[in-house]
């Protein structure tokens, strides 16, 4: 055999054996822990991420009606935020 193509035989079973040692499926996810957290706490938390979505709304709203820009909007919405 000359030697580009010994060199190419080479270079092809090199890249055979990265794609196969690359392309092994991975081990499967472990399924995420049942939650700790009650009924009644997971109400509570829920309506604490509802009441603060509404806040935040309430706070951008404020900003554009003001119309303030990008930047000077953040700050708002983010003393807004601290503020209530």
């Amino acid at each position: 055999m000359s030697r580009t193509r010994l060199i190419l035989l080479l270079a092809l079973a090199v890249g055979f054996a990265a794609w196969s040692a690359l392309a092994q499926t991975p081990p499967p996810a472990t399924p995420p822990a049942s939650s700790s957290l009650t009924p009644e706490k997971m109400m509570a938390k829920e309506k604490a991420v509802e009441e603060h979505h509404e806040k935040r709304l309430a706070c951008k709203k404020q900003a554009k009606e003001a119309g303030l820009g990008y930047f000077d909007r953040k700050k708002f919405v983010s003393d807004c935020m601290a503020a209530k």
